[in-house]
């Protein structure tokens, strides 16, 4: 769709300090692609199967929705393994099951922090390639950078290794064709088993990604996809074992009819689940960030081949794990990009009087910059909209703001953190009387809000008023493009970040004051809304 467009004059050129005028936010952006990363000789993963003699063990371990978080921190919530120590956790796994150890993720793995998404995610990619990840699935955040950098990493080697990038549900717009830098399974051998993964993603989610990142694609119905691709596995390959790796919550997934799979493991809901579906099959989920594991242990017989679950469970403290250090070598690899990293996360914008809870004082922050961002687009390009006209800001809460930023210093790292997407502000033009009656639409009642009017009886229903809100929630089918009807005439974008705009504010604030935001005229209102 086309849409008319602010041309933004640049924001990020600095002045000098003898001009008087306001500081401007200087952010550097990393050219990921000119840099060639330290890569270190992978590990030998292979050996011998651990067996009693009746029966050989396969162990699955399955991480998902990892969302970039590459460093090891401690949260309230649950600590972040960090990429060196999942890599660890990994050996000491493999170790116990040296020949039959399967490493899989549902997919999430590389949008979410500043280290991760100004290197769109080589650095994670590299180092799930060095841990020996057997696959992929793709889940809805991996097209948030587009396609074009969804096909780069699919296509990134290490040495002569790529890990494959499953869903058999993924299909070229209008067709039932898979699109060339995807796989619908992979098959892997340990020792005299073959080994079946399919990957898929719940098809409801293309509505959560953004039109225009995922126009090029049907998302198929997963249980016909995954029937007839695990069927194929177990006729046509003769595979031993079917893992079902799926974005998408394992709650849904136990409503769904599937055959010839051994093993699940689901995502996307940020959720640490297990359970059985269908005649038994075991279950499993992880929580976000790499706060849970999943892990599932099958049974083959040996003489008759048959397939059993031996054990299944998730590890909600990955690192507790006895032994449990940094890896060097994940360390190298991640150096490789740390300098550029650096230039960008510490910048010093100012500081929090107390802490910005996302669900509090942080969303009224967000839709404060965002606001504040229109405005200078519509100045910048001269555009004839009076600021009385713009009556209300929004903003999506529990999925576009991450995490919430803590009392005290506040750098550039800590608002990507906070708002890792790359969502464009953006202004949608109606008439009073349309915008009133959507303001009442549970769509938008849970979303965070900026009034400009105390009332809505101050609005007029036959002027043209403007709201802002940003391209993500605009063109989503769940949210504000469900309740409005978006048209090339009725949207202006601004190319303002919603990132950038939250930290110019802070840059010029230096000092943020929760009680700032929330009274007056202007009001805010809203409870989070679900959309992961």
């Amino acid at each position: 769709m086309k849409t008319k467009k602010i041309i933004p004059i640049l924001v990020m050129l600095p002045l000098l300090a003898s001009c008087g005028g306001p500081k401007e936010l200087v952010i550097p952006t990393v050219d990921v692609e000119s840099i060639t990363p330290t890569l270190p000789a992978k590990p030998d993963y292979s050996g011998d199967i651990k067996t009693d003699g009746t029966s050989d063990f396969i162990d699955i371990y399955e991480v998902s929705d990892f969302h970039g978080a590459v460093n090891y921190e401690n949260h309230t919530s649950g600590n972040y393994i960090g990429l060196s120590k999942l890599a660890s956790y990994l050996d000491i796994k493999r170790q116990e099951n040296k020949g039959g150890t399967v490493v899989v993720s549902s997919g999430d793995m590389f949008q979410g922090s500043v280290e991760s998404n100004s290197t769109r995610g080589y650095m994670v990619n590299y180092a799930m390639n060095y841990m020996g990840f057997d696959s992929m699935a793709i889940g809805n955040h991996e097209f948030d950078w587009t396609d074009t950098w969804l096909k780069k990493n699919a296509n990134l080697a290490y040495g002569d290794h790529k890990i494959p990038f499953i869903s058999a549900n993924i299909a070229k717009a209008g067709t039932t064709e898979t699109p060339d830098f995807l796989k619908k399974s992979t098959v892997i051998q340990r020792g005299d088993y073959k080994i079946g993964i399919i990957g898929s993603i719940g098809e409801k989610l293309k509505s959560s990604i953004l039109k225009s990142c995922v126009e090029a694609y049907d998302f198929l119905d997963e249980t016909d996809c995954v029937n007839a691709e695990a069927a194929r596995l177990k006729t046509d390959e003769k595979c031993d074992i079917v893992i079902w790796t799926s974005h998408n919550d394992i709650d849904l997934l136990g409503k769904k009819a599937v055959s010839n799979v051994d093993a699940i493991f689901g995502g996307h809901a940020h959720l640490t689940k297990k359970l059985t579906i269908n005649d038994g099959i075991p279950a499993a989920q992880t929580a976000n960030y790499g706060t849970s594991i999943a892990h599932i242990q099958l049974a083959i017989d040996k003489t008759t081949k048959a397939v059993s679950c031996s054990s299944f469970d998730v590890d909600e403290a990955p690192t507790k794990l006895a032994g449990l250090s940094e890896n060097a070598n994940i360390q190298t690899i991640m150096n490789s990009y740390k300098s550029s990293i650096d230039d960008i996360k510490n910048i010093k914008l100012g500081k929090a009087e107390n802490n910005l809870p996302l669900s509090g004082a942080l969303k009224n922050v967000c839709v404060e910059s965002m606001y504040q961002g229109a405005l200078k687009g519509i100045k910048e390009s001269n555009l004839e909209i009076p600021e009385d006209k713009i009556i209300a800001t929004f903003h999506n809460v529990e999925g576009g703001i991450r995490t919430d930023i803590a009392k005290g210093e506040i750098l550039y790292g800590n608002v990507y953190a906070a708002f890792p997407f790359d969502n464009e502000i953006v202004l949608y033009k109606a008439r009073g009387k349309s915008l009133k009656a959507g303001f009442k639409r549970k769509e938008l009642t849970s979303l965070a809000i900026r009034r400009t009017y105390s009332s809505d009886t101050e609005i007029d229903d036959n002027t043209e008023y403007y709201i802002v809100l940003t391209d993500f929630i605009a063109l989503s089918n769940e949210m504000v493009g469900k309740v409005f009807p978006i048209t090339d005439d009725n949207l202006i974008r601004t190319g303002k970040v919603v990132r950038d705009e939250v930290a110019h504010l802070i840059f010029n604030k230096q000092t943020i004051k929760p009680s700032d935001f929330r009274s007056g005229i202007s009001p805010y209102i809203g409870l989070p809304i679900s959309i992961i």
